[in-house]
């Protein structure tokens, strides 16, 4: 049963080596999916960590319609709480950045690693490779494409920099070499930047704490929000700038884990992809973002086996 002051009852449980959460929000609607579809997918399909504590982080717990609440007791996902902030309305996603602090608030001496998904994922197989090894203290995978982007390589006058280099002096990185990245899909060099759709962190370091915090901050000076309000680019992946310089901050290279392709793997860039290793179908995945992709019945067109087809058309609303 639900605990509508926060979250379910967890007095029995043990702590936890693992604990998954994502948020309720999806951004103007989409997707089009049922809350609980990332949740059915770990139970079906997560293998030697099917058990997993679930967490869904929700904008108000109090207005959970009944048959989410009966689909969260069948699936064991405990519902939490996390407060939205109306003043960043004006900046996309970074509701997920309050929900993920929450979540690891919550998650610090309960669990050895808080796994943080996007809402518009699933899993296919089993996520026991996503863990933290050791000595690793955050994983991740690059953006997808540049966006916003610095190029590592960029001089002074790119149009990127002064974004960045006002980001940078917000989170107190100065000029600190804070690594690359490669982007998955045009392959570009990138100074640190991540997605913002699968993070695993040990929760003690408060990097989603960071990141909410720096959220709030970038959204706040005058600044960055000019560059927000000239370029839609930076309003849009404002989120995803503040992740990147939260795990920057946290981190020294060494410690963070890049996660296999196989993993958040964007099924919008599908046929866009132009990496020798992808995937021949979506049963080779660890875990796939659908973003609108399931909205509509063109999910279908992706080759797939029988049983996790018929399963999508099951649980997808």
């Amino acid at each position: 049963m639900a605990d509508m002051t926060g979250g379910q009852t967890n007095a029995t449980r043990a702590p936890a080596s693992l604990i998954i959460a994502y948020c309720d929000d999806s951004y103007k609607g989409s997707p089009n999916t049922d809350p609980l579809l990332l949740a059915a997918s770990i139970r079906r399909f997560g293998g030697s960590f099917w058990t997993v504590p679930i967490w869904l982080m929700c904008r108000d717990t109090g207005r959970v319609q009944a048959q989410v609440l009966e689909r969260a007791a069948a699936l064991h996902v405990d519902l939490h709480a996390y407060t939205a902030a109306p003043d960043l309305s004006d900046f996309p996603f970074t509701e997920k950045a309050l929900a993920a602090a929450e979540a690891e608030r919550l998650a610090e001496g309960k669990a050895q690693e808080l796994l943080w998904f996007d809402r518009d994922s699933l899993v296919l197989n089993d996520i026991s490779p996503l863990r933290l090894s050791i000595g690793k203290k955050v994983s991740f995978r690059p953006v997808n494409v540049q966006n916003i982007g610095e190029d590592a390589g960029a001089g002074q006058e790119d149009d990127h920099n002064g974004f960045w280099r006002r980001a940078r002096e917000l989170a107190s990185l100065g000029s600190r070499d804070i690594g690359t990245t490669t982007s998955y899909i045009d392959r570009k060099v990138l100074r640190f930047y991540i997605a913002a759709g699968l993070v695993g962190a040990r929760p003690q370091l408060g990097i989603f704490r960071e990141w909410e915090r720096l959220v709030r901050l970038f959204a706040e000076d005058g600044c960055m929000r000019q560059y927000c309000w000239e370029h839609a680019l930076y309003r849009i992946f404002l989120h995803q700038a503040a992740l990147s310089l939260a795990v920057a901050g946290k981190t020294r290279a060494e410690e963070r884990q890049e996660l296999s392709a196989l993993a958040m793997y964007p099924l919008n860039f599908w046929e866009d992809d132009p990496n020798a290793s992808r995937p021949a179908a979506l049963d080779d995945l660890m875990s796939l973002r659908y973003d609108t992709v399931l909205d509509d019945e063109n999910w279908r067109r992706f080759p797939m086996s029988t049983p996790l087809r018929d399963w999508l058309q099951d649980n997808i609303r």
